[in-house]
């Protein structure tokens, strides 16, 4: 069998078209280089090279083994450095489940950050609510996910926060506070709410009631939509209000005002966190996580 020792022997002599300065150039002796050739030549059953006193030349055997021997080579490296890049969390491909919210800000920055990086890295992206996030990183559909904690089976997963956001309401422009720069969440203790379904948004979902809590009222729930974009639209059709994470002020869409809270209410804060299995042994999924880990605080 062909081995790649003698492969690179092969190209020496045939490039130096002389054993003795091809010895010079690998380091060894003539007389081994000249073993070596002799044996792959018995291999093949071919002859490669023509020898005469002071020089060699390439049979057209010998030219096709050279042109082949290139590429075996080429190949090689790249392997070799594929393998290393893989090793190091380079190159591959990395599956990431998101929450709707993350597509106005968390994502696209992420993703934007980590490919700056890691260029040779292809990301596979999949929407999909914080439970069945849980569920598909549990079960390795995907690596990782962008959500908002807390989480069910906090034990089970890492969480690594990437950011925090105040949340701010969204209300009609009709809405008889829609001229205030900003609002008491107890002021609008009388509107129905629009919320997230505490089936698959139950972190928002909890928030969202433990702030009306907090501020002397049961909210009155007149919608519940998993999709942002589907609660501004319900919104703006005069159904409620909703509280919504800061990012979601990016949203432009007629008939709704975004407007702060104020107050001791405007500390009420989310976070967006990756969240991967624990103790995972993914070097790629490392990487993006290390990648993202600096974002600053969002305002």
């Amino acid at each position: 069998m062909t081995d790649i020792r003698q492969i690179r022997h092969f190209i020496a002599v045939a490039e130096e078209k002389h054993f003795r300065i091809a010895a010079e150039r690998l380091h060894m002796t003539q007389p081994p280089l000249s073993h070596s050739i002799k044996k792959l030549e018995q291999t093949l059953n071919v002859t490669l090279l023509t020898r005469a006193n002071r020089s060699v030349t390439l049979t057209p055997a010998g030219e096709v083994f050279l042109k082949g021997a290139y590429e075996i080579l080429e190949k090689l490296n790249q392997v070799t450095e594929d393998t290393r890049r893989a090793s190091q969390g380079l190159t591959g491909r990395l599956t990431l489940g998101f929450v709707g919210s993350a597509i106005y800000e968390a994502l696209p920055d992420t993703v934007r950050q980590f490919r700056q990086t890691f260029p040779n890295v292809e990301v596979e992206l999949e929407e999909l609510s914080t439970v069945d996030q849980l569920d598909a990183i549990s079960k390795g559909s995907i690596d990782a996910g962008l959500l908002r904690p807390p989480v069910a089976g906090r034990g089970l997963f890492d969480l690594t926060t990437i950011r925090q956001e105040k949340l701010i309401v969204v209300m009609p422009q009709s809405h008889p506070q829609a001229d205030k720069k900003a609002v008491r969440l107890s002021s609008l203790s009388e509107d129905g709410f629009i919320l997230f379904p505490l089936q698959t948004s139950p972190n928002l979902h909890a928030l969202v009631l433990h702030a009306c809590h907090q501020a002397g009222f049961t909210p009155r729930i007149s919608q519940t939509a998993s999709q942002i974009q589907t609660q501004i639209s319900l919104v703006s059709a005069g159904l409620g209000i909703a509280l919504v994470p800061q990012c979601v002020r990016q949203a432009v869409h007629s008939g709704v005002v975004y407007k702060d809270l104020e107050g001791a209410d405007k500390e009420i804060e989310t976070h967006m966190a990756i969240a991967c299995k624990q103790g995972h042994k993914n070097s790629l999924l490392t990487a993006f996580i290390e990648c993202c880990r600096p974002f600053p605080t969002a305002t």
